[in-house]
């Protein structure tokens, strides 16, 4: 046992020990900066960073120079350099292993006069909710080229099962015809919204099918479809000032307007879309003018009476987010035991998304894929976003958060107006309560930017890294002077 103890501590003190490791380590860090540039960071964390062996090498390199520093015992006056330096970087690699396994790094969401404590972290997870029971289960991120042998992952106790796993893909919206529940039909609409005042012309779906699809809001215009029985949707309240245009659907299939200003003033009509040209393509778009005292027209571009959603995400190259975001994870679930191919047996989920599924067995099940969140012990409350932009364009110069931390939810909205303000800029983050607040983005909204994207920091290894590093550059100095007063030394003797 001993004899075997004493080849080890050998081994950990050996200069080969050392000349393996350091090149090991060499190596490693080549081969994750090329796959940082040739995929991007996270491609790069999952070969290399965040793995097994790794770690494994990190840690044998901290065996390594905490051997050495003790095969020096006793220490004397001339080890202090050093000393210095190898404890310096033992430092660091703990602060390192405690800043990994104990640190955050995030992103916090506002939307302008509403309060968030909710930060979305980089990993993810899917969301399982029957019933009053919610679970949850980490769906760890991969790379393409790992994500093309993806094998189905089973969730049976849900009734669900993931088939695909795509890392960068954007959404492709389809809405095609269908004889599903034709007692109930689900109408789509396909609109270009012409003479918009931030430039171009969006274009957007609305599809009765499901809530989030139903309506959607372009700056001060909310624009909705439903059928006429649907008196919920009729009576949506309105959030705040805001203009109207509703396109409902008929029990035969008749499709009209209902536009209401933001003054109250109500104008409806008839839509009537043109028979689509023989030589096959879409019909002529119908312009439908709401008469909101603002340039804006509505072009009907395709109308479906009952409609299935057939969108899907298709993978794309990796790109870095710029403030309209970009590539997001999407996963495809799918009703285990329905082999019907039917719309409602299958559907894609981008990061973020949520989604009602029917079993086999007939129970209600929603599945969510999101970031993983982790809740902050105080919020943040957006006060006001404020931009800049370069003299003669709308290109932005520089942008800011003005922010307000808020302690007590319970603050009523005179108690928030009283709260001390503080603002965030690319050059100015925030600190509080451990947590570092920077100006990542933002979302911008129609006519203006309506939400900021922070990004969260919280670093616990940050001190250890900072002495550390202080030691290793103070033991090398003296450890060079060292050197250079010994052969000074040296040559005066000669």
């Amino acid at each position: 046992m001993i004899s075997f103890l004493e080849k080890v501590w050998k081994t950990l003190i050996s200069v080969k020990f050392a000349v393996v490791v350091i090149v090991c380590l060499a190596i490693s860090l080549a081969v994750a900066t090329v796959l940082e540039s040739k995929y991007d960071t996270k491609t790069a964390q999952f070969v290399v960073y965040r793995s097994w062996w790794f770690y494994a090498l990190l840690s044998s390199f901290g065996l390594l120079i905490l051997a050495v520093a003790i095969s020096r015992i006793p220490w004397k006056k001339k080890h202090i350099p050093f000393l210095m330096a190898h404890f310096g970087i033992l430092m660091i690699l703990i602060g390192s292993a405690i800043t990994a396994f104990k640190g955050v790094d995030g992103n916090l969401r506002i939307a302008e006069g509403e309060v968030n404590s909710s930060v979305e972290l980089d990993d993810h997870v899917l969301v399982f909710k029957r019933g009053d029971n919610v679970t949850s289960t980490e769906f760890p991120w991969m790379p393409a080229f790992e994500a093309e042998k993806f094998k189905t992952r089973q969730y049976p106790e849900f009734g669900v099962e993931v088939t695909k796993f795509v890392p960068d893909s954007e959404l492709k919206i389809d809405f095609r015809p269908t004889s599903d529940s034709a007692d109930k039909p689900t109408p789509a609409i396909q609109l270009r919204i012409m003479g918009a005042p931030m430039g171009g012309s969006p274009e957007l779906w609305l599809w009765a099918g499901d809530a989030s699809w139903s309506t959607q809001k372009m700056g001060p215009a909310r624009f909705l479809i439903r059928r006429e029985d649907q008196k919920d949707l009729a009576a949506l309240p309105s959030e705040g000032p805001e203009a109207r245009l509703d396109f409902i659907v008929g029990k035969k299939g008749d499709l009209r307007f209902e536009a209401t200003s933001v003054r109250g003033e109500k104008r409806t009509g008839k839509i009537v879309m043109p028979t689509p040209p023989p030589t096959g393509g879409p019909a002529e778009a119908v312009l439908v003018d709401p008469e909101w005292r603002m340039p804006i027209k509505i072009a009907v571009r395709k109308f479906i009476p009952n409609a299935s959603n057939n969108m899907a995400y298709v993978p794309v190259k990796a790109a870095a987010k710029g403030m309209n975001g970009g590539p997001v994870p999407a996963i495809q679930l799918h009703v285990m035991g329905d082999n019907s191919g039917s719309a409602h047996s299958s559907m894609w989920l981008g990061l973020g998304d949520r989604a009602d599924l029917t079993t086999a067995t007939g129970e209600n099940v929603s599945v969510g894929y999101f970031p993983r969140r982790l809740v902050l012990p105080y919020a943040l409350r957006l006060k006001k976003f404020e931009m800049k932009h370069n003299p003669g364009t709308m290109d932005p110069s520089a942008y800011s958060s003005h922010v307000q931390v808020v302690d007590q939810f319970q603050k009523t909205a005179q108690d928030l107006d009283t709260l001390p303000e503080h603002e965030i800029s690319m050059n100015e983050p925030l600190k509080h309560g451990g947590y570092t607040f920077y100006q990542a983005s933002y979302i911008p909204d129609f006519p203006r930017a309506v939400t900021t994207v922070l990004s969260v920091n919280y670093d616990p290894g940050r001190a250890l890294k900072y002495l550390g590093s202080l030691l290793l550059v103070l033991g090398s100095i003296l450890l060079y002077l060292s050197k250079l007063s010994q052969s000074k030394k040296k040559v005066a003797t000669v």
